[in-house]
């Protein structure tokens, strides 16, 4: 124990005496998470600002007179193209000529304007002359699905002006439509919604931070793990390492629990980190939608215990592929499919969406992902934490055994 405990100051020094490596092992990280975050924050509450304050642009296509009648109620001034309903704005524009029609098609493809509705001809006559079995008109939309002010658009317009204006046509035709209304679904419960607030925004978070965690905590022990094993093969201070009177078994341990004590540091850099940042977010986004959010402690805890369990796993990872490299280089060239995978892993938990089983959360790397993924979106179940913790240590634990058997291999230690 005390041959691992003088390895372990070495590296620790080593690190802790090098202002470069401090910055970018523990004040980095909490500068890019709290950035994050805060981006974040500002990112959706002013995407969601910008739909809420935009004003769509319509072109209204061979408008029959009663179309243009039910509209005029709805216009904010005679000098203006504005239409109020349902305290949207909307810019209405009126044609009937083909060569604005493919303009505003062109508009349209290009972003300029939202959407076109356009009528067929004879529309008033169709309606009002119609009988049981006559040819039904059909109003034709065009948007563009790619761009989210139109997107919008028409499903407004489809809700608040065209059902509206079929309503009021049904209503001339018919008289009373109550007659047809045999029940309402809604109209009076004002508590028809039962969700917990926490885990429907979760669920958009869930979708992504984890992914961002784990590739951040990668990148963190990856350099440092290299330059441990591998870099100080290049130096040549490995082999002057082994020559010394000290068991190799105390020199790999001694190696990895200071790894672990850094990459643990870092990790918990980040959890606390996203703690501070987490209410912020939160507190962001519950102005914007209007719900009470919050990130409740006990998952605070679980989502720590994940994280630094998890850099673990990563630190035993990186020391097995930088132990087989030569140097720094082909260290980084070994250690990036290991990355690459990991990357994939976090890809595939954001588009997970079905119930991850408790022996799942034991698959190495991807169970403690979705283990993460689930702390969020308030899904993670006692057992599941603890089997994706154990998926952690267990495995970290096998990588770290694998490192101080090839520490034995004169091969593999002397380039030989």
């Amino acid at each position: 124990m005390k041959a691992i405990g003088i390895i372990m100051r070495k590296e620790l020094y080593r690190v802790f005496s090098d202002k470069k490596m401090i910055f970018g092992l523990f004040i980095m990280p909490a500068l890019v998470v709290m950035g994050l975050y805060l981006l974040m924050g500002i990112m959706i509450t002013s995407v969601m600002q910008d739909w809420e304050e935009h004003e769509p642009t319509l072109l209204i296509y061979q408008a029959p007179e009663s179309f243009y009648s039910y509209m005029q109620e709805q216009k904010i001034s005679e000098t203006q193209d504005g239409y109020k309903i349902n305290e949207t704005i909307y810019h209405v524009a009126w044609s009937d000529s083909e060569t604005e029609m493919e303009t505003g098609k062109a508009a349209i493809y290009s972003g300029e304007l939202d959407l076109i509705i356009a009528f067929p001809e004879g529309f008033d006559q169709q309606t009002n002359a119609y009988t049981s079995g006559d040819e039904i008109p059909d109003i034709a939309t065009y948007y563009n699905p790619s761009e989210d002010y139109s997107d919008n658009a028409r499903a407004d317009a489809l809700s608040a002006i065209l059902e509206t204006y079929r309503q009021n046509l049904l209503k001339k035709r018919i008289g009373n439509l109550e007659q047809l209304e045999v029940f309402t679904v809604d109209a009076e419960n004002e508590e028809a919604v039962i969700q917990n607030d926490n885990k429907a925004q979760g669920k958009m978070l869930g979708s992504a931070i984890p992914y961002m965690i784990t590739i951040l905590l990668f990148a963190g022990a990856m350099s440092l793990g290299a330059d441990t094993f591998a870099g100080e093969k290049e130096r040549g201070t490995m082999a002057a390492l082994l020559m010394s009177p000290i068991k190799r078994s105390s020199i790999v341990y001694g190696k990895l629990f200071a790894l672990m004590i850094l990459s643990g540091l870092s990790a918990l850099i980040y959890g606390g980190a996203m703690i501070f940042a987490m209410p912020l977010l939160y507190k962001t986004l519950g102005a914007v939608t209007g719900q009470e959010l919050s990130f409740p402690p006990g998952q605070m805890c679980m989502m720590l215990i994940l994280i630094v369990t998890l850099v673990f796993l990563y630190v035993a990872l990186i020391a097995v592929c930088s132990t087989l490299a030569k140097n720094m280089k082909e260290g980084s060239t070994f250690i990036t499919p290991v990355y690459m995978i990991v990357m994939v892993i976090g890809v595939m938990t954001m588009f997970r969406g079905e119930e991850v089983t408790n022996l799942q959360y034991l698959i190495p790397l991807y169970g403690p992902t979705m283990a993460l993924k689930n702390v969020f979106t308030l899904d993670i179940t006692l057992p599941g934490f603890l089997f994706a913790v154990i998926s952690n240590l267990g495995v970290g634990a096998l990588f770290a055994w694998i490192t101080s058997r090839m520490f034995r291999s004169e091969k593999i230690m002397f380039n030989a």
